[in-house]
């Protein structure tokens, strides 16, 4: 047992939990740790958490009551860290009690938070508003994944499985179509150079490693080489990973500060947002929970679901990378 689940243990017995819940809750907190692939709980964030329990309903189908036990289980393995429960797990806790208000924006508060965002960054969060996906989602799409001829935007799993088919935003075509330009020129310039590997799901890199440099496969939101983030390739390069969730989550809540909103503002209330506006407009719940995919039948018809349109007042003239 590595020592923070030691701690953590230790902890336990000190507070006289029962022996049965204790053992839950290290198991939880051990499969937090391992799904990160992560020993040092100290070395994750809020997007972590939140893409673990994403997970939890996606890959294990864990039901509420699981995900509160497995939720629980992080803040004991935090409160038993030498940093102690960090404040953004407070926040995170609060926001899912039963009971919370949901923290989703108005229409106006979406149009301003976007008009601070550009590039990159503009387009995920058009991405998750217009279209519901998980951010964890949106930082996996590739090249391939999205049909402009069709205007259709595929959401896979980890492993590679579809999972939805989804319509773009109706206005973010032509900025996507931009980013895409900028992205080949860009996959061109690291073939030349010898790089331009993506890494691929374990299933696709064990078949067929070669098509790590194909075009389709490129991530749509790469993270730069230089960032450090880069793993090798095998062959003396590095592959190309997409960007880190905890990236955007900064870039959001930075974006909404200067657009005054005081609230914190994630991918993940992003997606809330979306599924209360859909509602709005008179979508029904049940297939909302589809394009969300948290619904046990999933929407692989794109023209059964719908997007959200982008404000148009808060549609960038033209993208550009914005690699940092």
């Amino acid at each position: 047992m590595s020592d923070p689940l030691t701690r953590m243990r230790i902890n336990l017995s000190a507070e006289g939990v029962d022996p049965q819940l204790s053992r839950s809750l290290l198991f939880w907190a051990r499969s937090f740790l391992t799904w990160c692939d992560e020993n040092e709980p100290e070395r994750l964030g809020r997007s972590n958490v939140e893409a673990f329990l994403d997970h939890l309903i996606r890959e294990r189908f864990a039901g509420k009551p699981a995900r509160e036990r497995a939720l629980e289980a992080i803040m004991r393995l935090y409160q038993a860290a030498p940093g102690g429960e960090p404040e953004w797990l407070k926040r995170l806790i609060d926001e899912r009690r039963s009971g919370t208000t949901a923290n989703v924006l108005t229409h106006d508060e979406v149009r301003r938070l976007l008009l601070q965002l550009g590039g990159r960054d503009w387009l995920a969060a058009a991405l998750i508003y217009g279209t519901g996906i998980r951010l964890i989602e949106c930082v996996r799409l590739r090249v391939r994944d999205v049909n402009m001829r069709d205007n259709r935007l595929l959401v896979r799993d980890s492993t590679d499985l579809v999972r939805r088919r989804l319509p773009l935003p109706d206005n973010t075509q032509e900025r996507l179509q931009e980013h895409l330009e900028d992205l080949k020129l860009l996959h061109i310039r690291e073939i030349v150079e010898g790089s331009g590997r993506a890494t691929l799901p374990p299933p696709i890199a064990a078949r067929q490693p070669d098509v790590a440099r194909n075009w389709g496969w490129q991530y749509l939101f790469p993270e730069p080489i230089e960032s450090g983030r880069a793993r090798g390739d095998g062959h003396g390069g590095a592959l190309i990973h997409h960007v880190d969730p905890q990236t955007l989550h900064g870039r959001f809540e930075r974006a909404a500060v200067d657009a005054r909103i005081y609230r914190r503002v994630t991918g993940h209330v992003l997606r809330n947002t979306f599924a209360l506006h859909m509602v709005q407009e008179g979508v029904s719940v049940r297939e909302v929970e589809q394009m969300l995919g948290t619904s046990e039948t999933e929407t692989l018809e794109p023209f059964r679901a719908r997007s959200l349109r982008i404000p148009g007042s808060a549609v960038p003239e033209r993208m550009g990378l914005n690699r940092p």
